[in-house]
């Protein structure tokens, strides 16, 4: 194989890798891809500068970018979303000043595709983007879950909660907290996960089905619930309708 193609096959590696592990930074892409860290930051400018990759200097990760459409289906939905809302979810931390977080559906799980950690001056913890966080004792989890159809929420509390007794009891007691998180509009985390901290999200929401949500993380002794209620719900709704807003645009 001559240099031109090994590099070309790099690139592709790269390109792979960087699909399979949206969010990572470069050195794990390059342990991942088997490329030395200094032949990947080299592949990486080059494919930055031609528009598809970007790097996000606030979680310090690499993400496709729509113009990878062009090559093949490698840009997914995820990244698609993470794109398009991290300015405004930016945004929305300037006001709220703790961190907020975006979350999308993965593997009956919710998985951090974009924090604002790293600029807000009240972070409190070292999470990542890539966290994965359960569904239903989570305020992401929970209000994704809610604002999904019937049947696919029936589908995943079969696959979390399967068989009868008392997993027949869970099921029925959490469609009834789905059904209060859809009326309320928004979730709070279950008290006693994560017991220093606590969040509330609400879902983006198009055509009424929640694609991904947000959320706000505060330390749970600084404020009560209600005050949180009054103070960011409003922001955060306003927030995910901006994004459902950009979400909906023909790109």
């Amino acid at each position: 194989m001559s240099e031109t193609s090994r590099g070309v096959a790099r690139a592709l590696t790269v390109l792979r890798t960087i699909n399979a592990l949206p969010g990572a930074g470069i050195s794990r892409i390059a342990q991942a891809a088997g490329i030395s860290r200094p032949a990947v930051y080299r592949i990486v400018r080059t494919l930055e500068e031609a528009g598809y990759l970007r790097y996000d200097s606030a979680s310090e990760s690499l993400r496709l970018t729509p113009l990878v459409q062009q090559l093949s289906a490698g840009y997914d939905e995820e990244a698609w979303i993470t794109e398009l809302a991290g300015p405004l979810l930016d945004e929305l931390q300037r006001k709220v000043v703790w961190p907020t977080d975006l979350f999308c559906f993965f593997d009956d799980t919710m998985i951090m595709c974009r924090t604002t950690r790293r600029v807000s001056p009240w972070t409190f913890d070292k999470v990542a983007v890539g966290l994965r966080i359960p569904l239903l004792v989570t305020a992401c989890g929970r209000a994704y879950l809610a604002h999904r159809d019937a049947a696919d929420r029936d589908q995943v509390l079969e696959r979390l909660l399967p068989g009868e007794g008392r997993n027949a009891q869970e099921r029925q007691d959490a469609r009834r907290m789905l059904d209060r998180v859809r009326n309320d509009g928004y979730a709070m985390r279950e008290v006693g996960f994560m017991r220093e901290t606590n969040s509330i999200a609400v879902p983006v929401l198009l055509d009424g089905v929640a694609h991904c949500c947000i959320a706000v993380t505060y330390i749970a002794s600084a404020l009560k619930p209600e005050e949180v209620i009054v103070r960011y719900e409003p922001l955060l709704r306003a927030c995910a309708a901006s994004i459902a807003a950009v979400l909906a645009r023909p790109h």
